[in-house]
């Protein structure tokens, strides 16, 4: 037998024993209502098996040509990031994010490279499925625009798990230079322009390696795939104020080239509400809170014109020029504990906010500019005195304008708890004992028994729930029979309080683990956080071999 054919041998068997590795997908998403192909890269073993967080999105792999997928996804799907898995018997890959659009797809046609020979892109709204094949790769893209129009490209790269830094830059047809972006909020660009003469335009794509090396030279590769959203009709940037009240209520919507600027929000009990809006990025998701949602309102830069309000409240405002100042008064008894808490580096927009709180003198006694290692600041305050106080919202590096948006939420803490896992996937081998570990935090003086246990679990495997008196971690031990058969599913791990619903532990997706420079880095995906994690049931693991005396 000759050392290539052992080596292959080898290599199989090695690799037969290891998940599948996913390294990209392309494209990466697809319109609803319709079929499309997809390829995936890596090392994996063929035909794989997939999993998608909505049943309407189904990926079937072609059993005759390796790495190919079909993909349908159904009109009743709702808009937006989605998580699918890619597995077989040696357990799974992490999940990777898959967007469903309203728009209809436009793959990329190679040669596209140069700006004079750019591929047409006729009819907008539209998702244009591109690939930077190899180093120096410059992919343009033709759009015919009208007077008064605004013209908006979004691309969705880096947040889907793709370590590229992409750039967008628009072009009349001479070559002139008309518009550029390249981070908007994450590394993600997205390019906003109003037209103001009929033509045709060149929009070009091109990336930076991340994390940066010393090279300036644009990258490119198999794995560098991106989607760009085009259109110059109804964009939502986001709603007015950011959030919703748990009754019905209505917001207003503010965008590009939109047709309504208000929408309904329907009763809801939830996190989150769904709201449809015309937009080729639609539908809007928002927030939702059990107290009012309010609206800044100017002047309010001093202690005296703070705008009064009623804790406990959400307010959105936007710090609009560098130097303003926003301040809001409420009254307060002693001793009442309160959390201040700013959203606006979280939903996208530019603010680096400086959150402070002053008595009615004006006298600061307490500030914060970034919480828990996120951009964005929080504080737990108590009341000294009775009386009035302002929350004082600033820019903490003075600046300001249409993209210094935040959310203001401020109210008295609720006991509460939250659970979390380190990983989106675990695997045991039969007749094997293995740990999943769940961090337990107790919040805000929550008092009580909770039972954490998995849900879920295949035939031949068990696992003890485990019951948590004050914060800590949770080890639940997953225990395979020696005869527990390979299996691959879902697994949900559940904290539950005494008397009351059980909720999800939850894992953090993240897009990269380095920072490249940026102070808190850009670690998140589009889908921050899951309640789907993975167990993945393997054969029994062969006796290890007696050396020979």
């Amino acid at each position: 037998m000759g050392l290539a054919l052992i080596a292959a041998i080898l290599f199989s068997l090695t690799a037969a024993a290891a998940p599948p590795q996913v390294d990209w997908l392309f494209p990466i998403g697809a319109q609803r209502g319709s079929e499309a192909l997809a390829q995936i890269g890596g090392k994996f073993q063929w035909p794989l098996k997939t999993w998608v967080d909505d049943p309407g999105i189904t990926i079937t792999a072609d059993a005759k040509k390796k790495g190919f997928f079909k993909i349908t996804v159904t009109k009743g799907v709702t808009p937006g990031p989605h998580l699918v898995r890619f597995y077989d018997g040696n357990g799974t890959a992490p999940p990777r994010v898959f967007f469903v659009s309203k728009a209809p797809d436009v793959p990329e046609k190679e040669p596209n490279n140069e700006m004079l020979l750019p591929q047409a892109v006729d009819v907008l709204p539209a998702v244009v499925h591109g690939k930077l094949q190899s180093s120096g790769d410059v992919d343009s893209y033709r759009v015919k625009l009208k007077a008064g129009q605004i013209f908006i490209a979004q691309l969705d790269a880096y947040t889907a798990g793709v370590s590229m830094d992409a750039l967008l830059l628009l072009r009349d047809h001479r070559g002139v230079k008309l518009a550029f972006n390249h981070d908007a909020h994450s590394l993600d660009p997205r390019l906003v322009w109003p037209c103001d003469r009929d033509g045709e335009y060149v929009l070009q794509v091109a990336a930076f390696k991340f994390p940066a090396n010393s090279s300036s030279s644009f990258i490119g590769g198999a794995n560098y795939v991106y989607r760009i959203t085009l259109t110059n009709g109804p964009w939502i940037r986001h709603a007015w104020p950011h959030g919703a009240a748990s009754t019905k209520g209505s917001v207003g919507l503010i965008g590009w080239n939109l047709k309504n600027t208000s929408a309904a929000t329907p009763e809801n009990s939830s996190r989150e509400t769904i709201v449809a809006v015309d937009a080729a990025n639609g539908p809007l998701r928002l927030p939702v809170t059990p107290w009012p949602q309010l609206a800044e309102h100017e002047p309010n830069d001093t202690n005296a014109t703070a705008q009064l309000f009623a804790a406990p409240a959400t307010i959105s405002g936007r710090i609009d020029k560098p130097g303003d100042i926003d301040r809001f008064a409420f009254t307060a008894k002693k001793g009442a504990r309160y959390r201040l808490d700013i959203d606006s580096f979280t939903l996208g927009f530019l603010l680096d906010a400086r959150l402070s709180v002053e008595n009615s003198a004006g006298k600061e006694l307490t500030n914060n500019d970034d919480a828990n290692k996120n951009r964005d600041p929080l504080l737990n305050w108590t009341a000294p005195a009775a009386g009035r106080f302002c929350a004082v919202v600033r820019s903490l590096l003075h600046k300001g304008g249409g993209e210094y948006f935040y959310t203001l939420k401020i109210h008295q803490p609720e006991p509460s708890f939250s659970a979390t896992v380190a990983a989106p996937q675990f695997a045991i081998n039969a007749g094997v004992t293995n740990e999943v570990k769940v961090t337990v935090n107790y919040l805000d003086g929550y008092k009580g028994k909770l039972t954490v246990a998995a849900k879920g679990l295949p035939k031949g495997v068990s696992a003890a729930p485990v019951i948590m008196e004050k914060k800590g971690t949770a080890t639940l031990k997953l225990i395979a029979a020696k005869d527990a058969p390979p299996h691959n599913s879902p697994l949900t791990i559940t904290i539950t309080p005494e008397g009351k619903p059980a909720t999800p532990a939850t894992v953090a997706l993240t897009s990269a683990s380095v920072n490249n420079g940026v102070p808190q880095g850009f670690p998140d995906f589009i889908i921050p956080t899951s309640p789907h994690l993975w167990l993945s049931v393997l054969p029994a693991k062969p006796p290890a071999k007696k050396p020979k005396p």
